[in-house]
C-alpha cells in the first residue's frame, strides 16, 4: 500500500510502498477514506514536536471504513455495533487501557500511550492499524472524508472550551487567538454558550471575515494588547491561544484579567514567562491536548445533527508533501484532507 512517511526532521515526506498491516488480537484495520493535514504534522516534520518516533507515517485525523480485524476484536466491534464496511472515525488517544488515566476515561493522557502519527504509523496511508475497537466511533451518515478533521480539529477545541467552563459565565469577555481549523470549531462551541462577548484576533483578513460569519462579536486584524482590550471593553476573562508562538502567548498574558484563564492549545513551540512581574496576578495558565473518547462521541453527535460547520479540501495522498507545505507556508480556508486514490 502507499504511505507518506517522514524519515528525518527537515526532510520531505517520502511516498513509499509498504506492506499492508495484518491485524492481530484486538487490532482493527481501517481502510482510510481521508486524513486531515494538521499544523501539528508541520511541527513534527520540522522538529518542533519532540514526542515522536521516526521513521513514521504521519496523520492523526483519520476516518475510513472497517476492513479487517483480529480474533480478539469481535466482541468490541459488536459492543459498538460496528460491522465490516462501516464508516468510522478513529480516536487517536491510544492508551494502555489499564492505568488510572485510561480507567477514568482520559486515555489520551496515558503516559504509555502511542498515538497515530506520533509514535505509531498514522493515516497518511491507504490502511491504518488501530489497536482496539474501542478507538472507533461510528459515523453513521457522515461522509468519512468530510468527517476526518473532527478527530482533532473538532475534538481539541471542544475539550478546551469545556475545561474553561467555570470562567465562561454570562457576560465574560473571551479572546480567541487564531482562526484556523481548530479555532473555527472553538468559535462555534463558544457561540453555543449564553451571554459571552467573543473577539477573534487574526493576521489573515479572510479569517477575520470568517470570524464574523461564524458569530464573533469582534474580528481584529493583528492588533496589540491595548487595541484588543479596547475592542473587548476590558481584559479578557478567558484567552484561547490556538497559535502558541512567543508572540501569541505574550499577547495572551498581556490581555488576560485577574483570576482569568489562558488556555494554550496551539503547539508552535512558544513560551510565556511566568512570574509576579509578567502575567497578570493570580492568572490561571493551562494547556489542553486532544480530548476524551466520550468528548469525541459528543462532537460526532453535534456534527450528525448539523450543529457544526466546517470545510474540507480533498487532495490526493500522493500530494502529501505539497499539502504539508501549504499548511506550513500559507493560509488554508478549512482543512486539507488527504484521500488515497484507490479508496475514494
Amino acid at each position: 500500500m502507499l504511505a507518506a512517511r517522514l524519515h528525518a526532521v527537515g526532510e520531505p515526506l517520502r511516498l513509499e510502498e509498504v506492506e499492508v498491516p495484518e491485524p492481530q488480537g484486538t487490532q482493527v484495520r481501517v481502510r482510510v477514506a481521508g486524513c486531515g493535514v494538521c499544523h501539528t504534522d508541520v511541527h513534527i516534520s520540522d522538529g518542533t514536536m519532540s514526542r515522536v518516533e521516526l521513521p513514521l507515517t504521519l496523520g492523526h485525523e483519520v476516518a475510513g471504513w472497517v476492513d479487517k480485524w483480529g480474533a480478539g476484536a469481535g466482541s468490541g466491534l459488536r459492543a459498538a455495533s460496528i460491522r465490516a464496511g462501516d464508516p468510522v472515525l478513529v480516536f487517536g488517544g491510544w492508551g494502555c487501557g489499564d492505568c488510572p488515566e485510561c480507567s477514568s476515561g482520559q486515555e489520551q493522557r496515558c503516559a504509555e500511550g502511542r498515538s497515530p502519527g506520533f509514535q505509531a504509523d498514522g493515516g497518511y496511508a491507504e490502511q491504518l492499524l488501530v489497536p482496539d475497537a474501542r478507538h472507533l466511533v461510528p459515523l453513521g451518515s457522515l461522509d468519512p472524508v468530510r468527517a476526518a478533521p473532527l478527530a482533532d480539529a473538532g475534538l481539541t477545541p471542544y475539550r478546551a472550551v469545556r475545561r474553561a467552563g467555570p470562567w465562561l459565565e454570562g457576560g465574560a469577555r473571551v479572546l480567541l487567538i487564531g482562526l484556523g481549523g481548530l479555532g473555527q470549531f472553538a468559535l462555534q462551541y463558544l457561540r453555543r454558550l449564553p451571554d459571552l462577548h467573543v473577539a477573534v484576533r487574526e493576521l489573515d483578513p479572510d479569517k477575520v471575515s470568517k470570524a464574523t460569519e461564524l458569530g464573533a462579536d469582534t474580528g481584529l486584524l493583528d492588533g496589540d494588547a491595548e487595541l484588543v482590550r479596547d475592542w473587548l471593553g476590558g481584559a479578557a476573562k478567558v484567552v484561547f491561544d490556538f497559535v502558541g508562538s512567543d508572540d501569541s502567548l505574550a499577547l495572551a498574558g498581556a490581555v488576560v484579567a485577574t483570576d482569568g484563564l489562558v488556555m494554550l492549545v496551539g503547539e508552535a513551540g512558544g513560551h510565556l514567562r511566568f512570574g509576579f512581574d509578567s502575567a497578570t496576578v493570580e492568572t490561571w495558565l493551562t494547556t489542553t491536548a486532544w480530548g476524551s473518547l466520550d468528548e469525541l462521541r459528543e462532537v460526532v453527535r453535534l456534527a450528525r445533527r448539523g450543529a457544526l460547520h466546517w470545510s474540507v479540501e480533498p487532495m490526493p495522498l500522493d500530494q502529501a508533501q505539497a499539502a504539508l507545505e501549504r499548511v506550513a507556508t500559507g493560509p488554508v480556508a478549512g482543512r486539507i484532507v488527504l484521500v488515497p486514490t484507490g479508496n475514494s
